[in-house]
């Protein structure tokens, strides 16, 4: 059965109200369906996540390879003693990156950093980052690629075991990937965050992941800034209708079509805006619908072809 996001519900973990509403995973806890995306602007990193605590986010996704934990970790503390925000109600996302050379003992060394940077005593989420790795992997290294995302998985699943990650997950895994996964797992992962946006909805993902109760969570919901998706006919339509920017409608098509976001800014109103006008705005399903029709298979996210990793 799958859990059904709301506009704003309360968590069952500690009775919080999420802006956007929340899912609950497979592993019982609960994640806010609009995140802040903290990949870029490291210079005014501490600055967003101030403004994005105080208009009422509470996820913040990071990833190793973002080299960021450790400002990430000394905003939050900071800003969260300076707010009255208990640890409780933030949702902290990284990622773990496949690497060939000792690809499960690596694991415990980014694990043991990420907490230390963090400044944090658990994990709520850490994903599988990419399905090879990404610096010195090839893509047609099959046996390879899945021993190592097999031996990187099960590590997560040892240490969700002993309560220091919360929930696991995926990241870029396709449908061959995740049926491999299935094979292994005794922890199913929790998520997949995918690229997902009206040009690129991967459906025979997005299918697999929901028959097998895992949450899709999108990246680069903004199409890295392409002004050709502002300028479809549909988006200006609902832009115009609903009297917000194109942004917001690309937007709110992940939360209406049932998937977490996690944008990124470094602008207060943006980040404002990216939370609160989202989430007051609604769709109809035919408008969801011509929405969906503009897919094009067409993903933006550089250096990132997940398909072509065996």
């Amino acid at each position: 059965m799958m859990s059904t996001p709301s506009m704003a519900i309360k968590s069952h973990q500690v009775g919080r109200l999420l802006i956007g509403g929340g899912y609950k995973l497979n592993s019982g806890f609960e994640i806010p369906m609009i995140g802040m995306g903290c990949s870029r602007n490291i210079e005014k990193l501490d600055e967003s996540v101030e403004a994005a605590l105080k208009c009422g986010y509470r996820l913040f996704d990071t990833a190793r390879i973002y080299n960021n934990e450790d400002i990430l970790g000394a905003s939050l503390k900071k800003h969260m003693t300076a707010l009255s925000i208990p640890r409780e109600d933030i949702f902290i996302t990284t990622k773990v990156p496949i690497t060939n050379d000792s690809a499960a003992e690596s694991v415990d060394k980014y694990i043991e950093e990420s907490l230390a940077k963090l400044q944090v005593s658990y994990l709520d989420l850490v994903l599988v980052h990419y399905p090879r790795d990404r610096d010195t992997g090839i893509d047609e290294a099959k046996e390879i690629n899945e021993l190592n995302r097999r031996l990187v998985y099960q590590k997560l699943e040892h240490y969700c075991d002993k309560g220091i990650i919360r929930s696991i997950g995926v990241s870029n895994y396709e449908v061959l990937h995740l049926f491999e996964l299935f094979k292994y797992c005794r922890i199913p992962p929790a998520v997949n965050q995918i690229e997902y946006h009206p040009y690129c909805t991967k459906p025979q993902v997005v299918d697999v992941c929901r028959t097998n109760n895992i949450f899709v969570q999108a990246y680069s919901s903004l199409c890295w800034g392409n002004k050709d998706i502002l300028q479809e006919d549909i988006v200006v339509k609902l832009s115009e209708k609903y009297n917000v920017p194109p942004q917001i409608v690309l937007l709110r098509f992940g939360v209406s079509s049932g998937v977490g976001i996690i944008p990124k800014s470094a602008t207060p109103s943006h980040i404002e805006q990216n939370l609160c006008a989202t989430a007051q705005l609604s769709f109809v399903p035919q408008e969801l619908d011509e929405l969906k029709k503009l897919d094009r298979n067409q993903q933006f996210c550089p250096n990132c072809y997940p398909w072509r990793v065996l």
